[in-house]
This record gives structure tokens, C-alpha cells and sequence, in this order.
């Protein structure tokens, strides 16, 4: 593949540029050339970054590190090569930039750039319909509504052996039915993994190891999302090797400076080499009495995340137990109220009945419970890890807190959590520092 070579400062500079450039109107209506052409992401430009180098959000500054590639991140190797058929790699959906996810506004600017023919966009894969008509530059502008969103399809069907039946599907794209469910998705970032529990659903869960889990994983996303044969042993495991040596986190937050000034333990580094282990975030501790005051309220969001709510009795650390990174240390997956229809509007909305009582609830999405047929799994999704938040909105499985306020919003609204408005600020400065 093709690359403008340059330093990583000039990738940047050439990202933000073609960023800025872009319209953001309904692109014309025209007919596009029958090839695909080249996604706008930091790999077009550059082989590799250095470890720790800069990339600005809107809270400050991120950066990625690699154990496995260092003293850089390389940007050149397998995860970044197409093994399959259609153009997609695994970079495609999991860009450096955007901390390893994909973000609305990147999806947006490689459709710009591209007509809608980037390799992101091929072959109906990820449309809001698996139909739906690509054959201009406008039609496939309309297709992609969901995907302008950085959300990406999924078709599941419910397995043979469940205890519920689905008695009822409502899709506003005329896709899911009661025996085949249609639904969006937001990448999961593929950098600070520790727990092992593989996808939002577990689906790639294997066992209690992360590594057979991320194999599996990398051989579905080959013969699937890259529509190729399956690969040799050594370049899977090439992909999952680097995967396991990212670390990505916040470095700089706007008026604290340095997250790894005065004794606090932020930044990509500490990320990757932090142990899986229960306890509490202390990252900032050494921030507690502070003379600057963005520090002190960093560790007063860090506490508030500690320590228990007094109105609803719960704390943030119940679902995210991972000692700064907040995955859950056993693998437990959570219903924290995102599949509700009141917090998805304009999403499908299926109706599940249990067999052995009659109990019924509603989802947009029903994430474990798709999977591993049990009523009381519906709607649980793996938690997380929470570095490099900044970098990678929106939130949730489904996308729909648009910023980390949004997040604290909805655990008001779903959870029971009360917090003043000074609290609600302390704890968005914490989550903006990890």
C-alpha cells in the first residue's frame, strides 16, 4: 500500500489541513469511478509514530505507546495491511488519531475525501441498509447515515438454545426481524487491553485468555469485515501481538499540563504497563493538595469515581474494578440502561419475553443475551477501559452520549447517580485526564 512519506508532525499537520478543507454539505450528486480510493488516515502518511508522540483533542493532548513495536508505534505491519479482498484492514475502523477506534468526524472526512468510495465504505457492509444504493456519490451519502455516526452493523440471529423467544422487532430501516436482528455499533479501541472478555457481547470471549480471545477475534474480522480467506497463523498473531503492546492515553489536559507532572501516573506508558489488578484509580493522588487548581479538581474526579454516590448507594468503580484503566477485573458484563429504547431514539427497538414467566423487556441492542440465549443477559455489554477517553467520543456501545458530560448524564438519568454540578465538572476533568 502506497504511503506519503514525512515526518509524524506533517502527517498531523496534512490530517488537520484535509480536515479543515472538507465541506460538511450533502455531497453533489454524481456518478463515482468504479475504483476505491485512499482512506485519509495518519497510516496514508506515515510509517510509524514515535512513542508518546502528541495528538490534540479537545481536552488536551493524547499518545499511543507500544511495548511491542517501541521505541515507536509502527503504523506498518499486518494490523495496517488488507488480508482480505475489499481494501479494509484493521486499521480502517481503529486509527491511532482516534485512539483506536474510529470517530464520526474521521468517517465523515474519509467519505469527503473519497467520493464514499474509501474501502470503509464497500460493499454494503457497514450501511444503514444491506441493500441500500451506492451507485453515486449522493446515494451513498444517504446510506451511511449510520456510519457518518461511527457505527457499525450487526446481524444477529437468536441462538437455538435460549430461555426467551423475541415477540416483537420494530426497525426504521425495515431490516431486523424477530428472528434476524439488525442493529449499530461502536468500535471497540484496540489499545490497553487487559481484561478478557473480547467485544462488547463476548463473542470472541475464549475462556479466561485475552490472547486466544483477540485470535479469534482478528480471524473473524479477516474472513469478515475484510470479506477474505482466512489468514496464516503467523500474520494473526503478528496482529494481536501489536494489539496487546498498545497503550493509549491522555498526556496533557488543558490547564493541569503534564499527567505525568507531580507525581501523577498518566500517560500511554503507565496504560500498558499497568497490571490487572481490583482497585482503586490512584493516578493522581500526588495531585490532592495542589497549588494548581484544574490538578485538584482532576483528583477530586478521581475520588468522586472511587468512592460511593450517597443517593443511589452505587460507585463508578462497582462496574469499572481495574486499577487505572477500568475494564472489569472478571469479565463482567453490565446493564447500565444504553439498550432502553428512551435512550436510542430512532434506533430498532426488539421486545423479548422470558419462557418460564412471561417477563418481557425492550432493547436497542440486546448485547450478551444475543449471544449466550439467557433472559437475564439481555442488555449487558463488557465494560470498557476507560484511557484515552478524549480522544475516541462518543460513548457507549451505541454512541449515544455525545461527550463525557453525556456519560455522566446518563448514569444520573438510568442509574440513580446524583451529583451537584461541581461534582458532575470534577468527574468530566478526571474522565478527560485518563
Amino acid at each position: 500500500m502506497r504511503k506519503h512519506r514525512g515526518s509524524a508532525a506533517t502527517a498531523i499537520g496534512l490530517f488537520v489541513a484535509a480536515s479543515s478543507a472538507c465541506s460538511v454539505g450533502v455531497p453533489q450528486d454524481s456518478e463515482g469511478p468504479s475504483e476505491t480510493k485512499q482512506q485519509a488516515l495518519l497510516e496514508q502518511f506515515v510509517d510509524s509514530l514515535p512513542n508518546n508522540f502528541p495528538i490534540p483533542n479537545e481536552h488536551g493532548l493524547a499518545a499511543s505507546y507500544s511495548t511491542t513495536t517501541a521505541p515507536i508505534v509502527s503504523l506498518s505491519n499486518n494490523f495496517f495491511t488488507p488480508q482480505g479482498t475489499n481494501g479494509r484492514d484493521c486499521g480502517t475502523c481503529h486509527a491511532a488519531e482516534d485512539g483506536w477506534t474510529i470517530k464520526p468526524s474521521t468517517v465523515t472526512l474519509m467519505f469527503l475525501l473519497s467520493d464514499g468510495l474509501d474501502p470503509l465504505f464497500v460493499n454494503n457492509l457497514d450501511t444503514d441498509t444491506p441493500t441500500c444504493d451506492m451507485s453515486t456519490t449522493a446515494s451513498r451519502w444517504n446510506c451511511t447515515t449510520m456510519l457518518r455516526q461511527g457505527l457499525f452493523t450487526r446481524r444477529v440471529s437468536p441462538p437455538a438454545t435460549r430461555d426467551y423467544d423475541v415477540i416483537a422487532a420494530n426497525d426504521p430501516f425495515g431490516v431486523g426481524t424477530t428472528s434476524s436482528l439488525w442493529f449499530f455499533r461502536r468500535p471497540l479501541p484496540t489499545a490497553n487491553f487487559k481484561s478478557f472478555t473480547v467485544m462488547w457481547d463476548g463473542a470472541n470471549t475464549v475462556g479466561t485468555s485475552l490472547r486466544d480471545g483477540l485470535i479469534k477475534q482478528a480471524r473473524g474480522n479477516v474472513t469478515g469485515a475484510q470479506q477474505g480467506a482466512p489468514a496464516p497463523d503467523d500474520v494473526i498473531f503478528d496482529i494481536v501481538d501489536y494489539e496487546m503492546g498498545i497503550g493509549h492515553a491522555q498526556t496533557q489536559a488543558i490547564g493541569s499540563g503534564s499527567l505525568t507532572a507531580s507525581g501523577a501516573r498518566g500517560g500511554p506508558q503507565n496504560a500498558i504497563e499497568q497490571p490487572l489488578v481490583n482497585a482503586r484509580f490512584d493516578l493522581f493522588d500526588g495531585w490532592q493538595g495542589s497549588s494548581n487548581p484544574h490538578r485538584r479538581q482532576i483528583y477530586r474526579g478521581q475520588e468522586i469515581f472511587n468512592n460511593p454516590n450517597v443517593a443511589s448507594g452505587r460507585t463508578c468503580r462497582g462496574c469499572h474494578n481495574a486499577a487505572n484503566n477500568g475494564q472489569n477485573v472478571g469479565g463482567a458484563l453490565f446493564d447500565v440502561g444504553v439498550s432502553r429504547p428512551e435512550f436510542g431514539p430512532g434506533k430498532a427497538v426488539y421486545t423479548f419475553q422470558e419462557r418460564a414467566t412471561g417477563a418481557t423487556v425492550q432493547s436497542t441492542d440486546p448485547g450478551r443475551g444475543i449471544r449466550s440465549g439467557n433472559f437475564a443477559d439481555l442488555n449487558k455489554f463488557k465494560t470498557p477501559n476507560l484511557r484515552g477517553l478524549s480522544a475516541r467520543a462518543p460513548f457507549f456501545h451505541n454512541g449515544i452520549a455525545a461527550d463525557l458530560h453525556a456519560v455522566v448524564a446518563h448514569y444520573e438519568a438510568a442509574l440513580g447517580f446524583i451529583f451537584t454540578a461541581q461534582e458532575e465538572a470534577d468527574l468530566v476533568a478526571f474522565l478527560a485526564a485518563l
